[in-house]
C-alpha cells in the first residue's frame, strides 16, 4: 500500500485485524524508483496525484500483480491504456462518500456569497465595520450551474435545492431521479443563466482546460467559480483575467493546474508561482489545499473500498468499480 498517510492507518491496522490479511505500508508514492518493493506481494494500493510511469505498470505485471487500485475518484495518474496493454486491470473509489466533497463545496459557496473572506481580513486588523465588504447574497435567490452531475455534483444539487437554489446540470449522463432537484440543460444555457458554476467532473480530453477565454466570455457577469474537482478544468490565466476585469464576483478553488507543485508540502508564500500568488492576495478568493474530500467518513471509506477491490481484482473477480476505458 503506497503514499499513506497517518491518518489512514488506524482503518489499515483495523482491516488487517479484521480480514487477515498482511498489509504492508509505505509513505512514498508508487514509482519506478519503489515499484519493485511489491515483490511477493498479491495486490497494490496507491492514492497520488502524480502521475505513475508506463513502466511501472510492466514492471507490476512482471513481478506477478494482476492489478493496481487507487483509493481517490480521479484516476488521471493512470494510462488506463497501458494498464491493459501489461495484462493489468484498475480500480478507483468512485464513491467513497460524495456528501463529503458536496458539503465542502457548499461550505465555501456560502463564504464566498457572504463576503467572509473580507471580514475575517477586516476584524483581524480592527475594523468591525459593516462596510468592510458589500452585501451579501442568499443561496436561494440564486441560479447554481453543476457541471458533472455524477454522485458528488448531484449529492450537491440535492442540497442547493433544499436550501432554495436554483439548480442546472449539465451531464452527458441523464438519471431520470435527478429531475426532483435539478433541470437539466446544455453548457451555453447554464452559463448564461447561472450566479454559480460548480465544477464536478473527472478530467479528461473533454474537460481538460474546459473553463477558457472562450468559456467565460459566456458566463453571466457577476458570477461565482467553484473547482473541488481537477486544477486541470480551469486555465487559471482566463480565470484571473475575469477576477481582475470584475466580470466574476468570486471563485474558490480546491486544487489548481500546478497544484502538485505546493500542496501537501509546507510552502513559503513568497515561492509560490505568480498566479497562484495573485490568487491568495484576491479578497474574493478562496483557496484550501484539495481537503473537500477529507473527513473521518471518507477517508475510512477510501481505505477499505480500495483494498476490497485490490482484493478482489487480484483474485480475478469483477466489481463494480473497475475502470474499463
Amino acid at each position: 500500500m503506497y503514499a499513506v498517510f497517518e491518518d489512514e492507518v488506524p482503518y489499515i491496522e483495523e482491516f488487517a485485524n479484521r480480514t487477515g490479511h498482511e498489509i504492508v505500508q509505505e509513505t512514498d508514492y508508487l514509482s519506478e524508483k519503489n515499484v519493485d518493493l511489491a515483490a511477493g506481494f498479491d495486490a497494490v494500493v496507491t492514492q497520488q496525484t502524480v502521475n505513475i510511469p508506463d513502466m511501472v505498470y510492466s514492471r507490476l505485471a512482471e513481478l506477478g500483480i494482476r492489478q493496481i487500485s487507487i483509493r481517490q475518484v480521479g484516476y488521471d495518474i493512470l494510462n488506463i491504456d497501458a494498464i491493459h496493454k501489461a495484462g493489468l486491470r484498475a480500480s478507483n473509489v468512485a464513491a467513497y462518500s460524495p456528501r463529503a466533497i458536496a458539503e465542502y463545496t457548499l461550505t465555501q459557496l456560502l463564504n464566498l456569497i457572504r463576503n467572509n473572506k473580507r471580514y475575517y481580513q477586516a476584524t483581524e486588523s480592527g475594523n468591525w465595520l459593516w462596510s468592510a465588504a458589500p452585501q451579501g447574497k442568499e443561496i436561494h435567490d440564486l441560479t447554481v450551474a453543476v457541471i458533472g452531475a455524477g454522485r458528488i455534483g448531484s449529492a450537491l444539487a440535492e442540497m442547493l435545492h433544499v436550501l432554495g437554489a436554483k439548480v442546472l446540470a449539465v451531464d452527458p449522463v441523464y438519471h431520470a431521479q435527478n429531475e426532483a432537484f435539478l433541470d437539466y440543460t446544455n453548457l451555453d444555457d447554464a452559463l448564461k443563466r447561472a450566479d454559480v458554476i460548480t465544477f464536478h467532473t473527472p478530467l479528461n480530453k473533454q474537460t481538460n482546460g474546459m473553463a477558457d477565454k472562450d468559456f467565460f466570455q459566456k458566463v453571466k457577469k457577476n458570477a461565482y467559480i467553484l473547482n473541488f474537482a481537477r486544477g486541470g478544468i480551469i486555465q487559471t490565466s482566463a480565470l484571473l483575467e475575469n477576477l481582475r476585469s470584475g466580470k466574476l464576483a468570486g471563485a474558490a478553488l480546491d486544487v489548481l493546474p500546478n497544484g502538485t507543485e505546493f500542496m501537501g508540502k509546507i510552502q513559503n508564500p513568497d515561492k509560490l508561482p505568480a498566479d497562484v500568488q495573485e490568487l491568495m492576495s484576491r479578497d474574493n478568493v478562496l483557496l484550501s489545499p484539495h481537503v473537500a474530500f477529507y473527513t473521518n467518513l471518507a477517508v475510512k471509506n477510501m481505505v477499505e473500498i480500495a483494498l476490497n477491490d485490490a482484493i478482489a481484482l487480484s483474485q480475478g473477480k469483477h466489481i463494480e468499480n473497475e475502470i474499463l476505458y
